[in-house]
């Protein structure tokens, strides 16, 4: 009777060992992955811009490097554009007018890779990688997008975008004082106005029309 005993007793406590030790390694994982979200969680809220959403400047430029070498190694166009937002309307929220602006451009972006940024305290970029000379209908689309959000005389909003082929010269800092330059000219001659400038090839098809 008592070996009997003893024999239930090692097989409840082996039993209720067993339990324990899945139930340890099943938090362990829960754990782990908590970790592994936060951190990563961490890392978008330290890379994003509070007012907008949008990338921070040097996450964004570093990722516009990454794509220029990417769209020479895969031999496909990419476009940057710049977007300079002046407030008319001295009463209007400069965050909530920004904020604005940076929703409807991330509502216009539909693929993977497309990335928004902020650049300045009023300018913020767009990266569209494998575009081609066709995205000047998309800088059209962004451009009209935001226009029609807000009251005439309210703000003005000028843009400048520059496509560029794939060739060995191409490079994220080169792509940046391009297409800054771009901007600065539109803000003195035209000033909320799109200016849209294209290394053009009929080598490519449209990927973003």
């Amino acid at each position: 009777m008592t070996l009997t005993l003893f024999i239930i007793l090692a097989l409840l406590l082996t039993l209720l060992s067993v339990g324990l030790t899945l139930q340890i390694n099943r938090l362990k994982r829960e754990l782990s992955d908590y970790r592994q979200w936060a951190e990563s969680e961490l890392e978008r809220v330290s890379r994003t811009d509070h007012d907008t959403g949008a990338l921070k400047a040097q996450p964004f430029f570093e990722q516009l490097d990454n794509e220029c070498r990417r769209a020479v190694r895969e031999f496909t166009p990419l476009t940057l554009m710049k977007l300079d937002i002046q407030l008319l309307d001295d009463q209007a929220d400069r965050s909530a007018v920004l904020k604005r602006v940076a929703e409807i451009l991330s509502q216009q972006l539909a693929r993977p890779g497309d990335q928004l940024g902020r650049c300045a305290e009023q300018q913020l970029a767009l990266l569209l990688p494998a575009t081609n000379e066709h995205a000047g209908s998309f800088a059209q689309r962004c451009h009209q997008a935001v226009l029609d959000a807000f009251e005439p005389g309210q703000i003005q909003f000028t843009l400048g975008a520059c496509t560029f082929q794939p060739t060995a010269a191409l490079r994220g800092e080169l792509a940046q004082q391009l297409v800054t330059e771009t901007l600065a000219a539109a803000l003195i001659e035209t000033p909320g106005t799109v200016v849209f400038h294209a290394e053009y090839s009929h080598d490519f098809n449209p990927t973003y029309a």
